[in-house]
């Protein structure tokens, strides 16, 4: 059993965001593409891609099921990340409420339905 939980501690998950590697995640560990590595902490892509990971890590370790795949960790990002309340009001300034959410604008907008 510890070997096999061993393996499975090893297996990297690539996490790709916008066509482009941008991560690879374990069930205990994350790595970041040297361009996230320099980005701010509260870039909101790279918030993006950091819970795009922690999905990947919650379907590795068992805490979620099925297997891992970058529409479910987008869906799963954009639910941590964008209150649902939110969704329900009409936006005046999509951008500007993206930057207070540190979010990528365009999954703002996929949250609502229209990107």
């Amino acid at each position: 059993m510890t070997e096999r939980l061993a393996l499975f501690a090893m297996w990297l998950q690539p996490i790709t965001y916008r066509g482009r590697v941008t991560a690879c995640a374990t069930a205990t560990r994350i790595f970041l593409s040297d361009e996230l590595q320099r980005r701010p902490a509260r870039d909101p892509e790279l918030t993006f891609v950091l819970l795009m990971c922690c999905y990947a890590r919650d379907v590795m370790s068992g805490e979620l099921p099925g297997g891992y795949s970058n529409d479910h960790a987008r869906a799963y990002a954009r639910a941590a990340l964008i209150p649902e309340e939110l969704l329900e009001r009409p936006l005046v300034d999509p951008a500007q409420t993206a930057r207070a959410l540190a979010v990528p604008v365009d999954e703002l907008l996929c949250a609502r339905g229209a990107g």
